[in-house]
């Protein structure tokens, strides 16, 4: 029997991820697999010391690159790989990355880089992303989840205004894609293949359509261009598995982000298909 150890986040905990964590246990046993939870606060060692000994993979739910790079060197499999959750984790390495596999996604400026001790001293960068990209404006911070971090600016005044409130954080600016206001599709890809997906609305009135944020969801059929595109940026950032968010374009669909860590209870509810199932069997080939 093939032993896991499912790591999460030492600090962050609720419902909604224990919901998650339950549906893994649940993958495992069905899958004939023995697996351990543990946090990241578990796994503290020493850089020359194992944090992780006596499992045959790690399914890591966490972003803590450096400790899944120390897991990696130490010779136990990692999914998803520290690099893909890197790429993930940032909107401006993801952008980089589709756009360098050729896939489309919205345009978009990434602010010039700043400190936290100083900020964004000048604003003439939000001027310029204005011009371009024109108005309403898409402004996200750089790290973030559950589209909390996602906002949307009707004029120059409000975009200043926004990025003001955000401070020093990284953040990115991407045109309005007015044909999918409060519509996008969650495509989970396992392997190369997508294995299901569920259409995203969001409250009446929001742009955004996040499940968490209190959106709701349906089973969608994919067409054989939007399933090409949900695998190819799950294969650009390297992940094994990843919920790819597809945006309604004028001309067709765009990549708006990929998640290493895709929450997929909502696909639960909405689709009856438990992910885990084909994310833990995805790792036992692989291993």
């Amino acid at each position: 029997m093939k032993h896991g150890l499912l790591l999460t986040n030492h600090f962050l905990a609720s419902a909604h991820f224990d919901a998650l964590y339950d549906l893994f246990d649940a993958a495992a046993q069905s899958c004939g697999v023995k697996l351990s939870r543990a946090s990241g606060g578990d796994t503290v060692a020493p850089f020359s010391e194992h944090p992780a000994s006596g499992v045959d993979f790690v399914l890591f739910w966490d972003k803590d690159i450096a400790a899944a790079r120390r897991i990696l060197r130490h010779g136990i499999p990692v999914f998803n790989a520290p690099d893909a959750i890197r790429i993930c984790d940032s909107k401006s390495e993801t952008a980089e990355a589709l756009l360098s596999a050729g896939l489309p996604i919205p345009r978009t400026l990434v602010a010039p880089m700043t400190y936290e001790t100083v900020g964004y001293t000048k604003d003439d960068f939000i001027e310029r992303a204005v011009s371009v990209l024109g108005l309403p404006l898409v402004i996200k911070e750089c790290y973030g989840s559950f589209g909390e971090q996602v906002y949307l600016a009707s004029t120059l005044h409000e975009a200043k205004e926004t990025v003001r409130r955000i401070g020093a954080k990284p953040l990115l600016f991407q045109a309005f894609i007015s044909h999918s206001f409060g519509t996008d599709v969650r495509v989970n890809v396992v392997g190369d293949r997508a294995v299901c997906a569920m259409k995203r609305m969001g409250r009446e009135g929001d742009f955004r359509s996040n499940i968490a944020g209190g959106g709701t969801g349906e089973p969608y059929a994919l067409s054989d261009r939007e399933e090409a595109l949900a695998v190819a940026a799950a294969r650009a950032v390297g992940a094994d598995f990843a919920g790819v968010d597809l945006l309604f374009g004028e001309n067709g669909p765009l990549v708006c982000e990929v998640n290493s860590n895709p929450h997929f209870t909502g696909t639960h509810k909405a689709t009856g298909i438990n992910l885990a199932v084909p994310i833990i069997e995805h790792i036992l080939k692989r291993i």
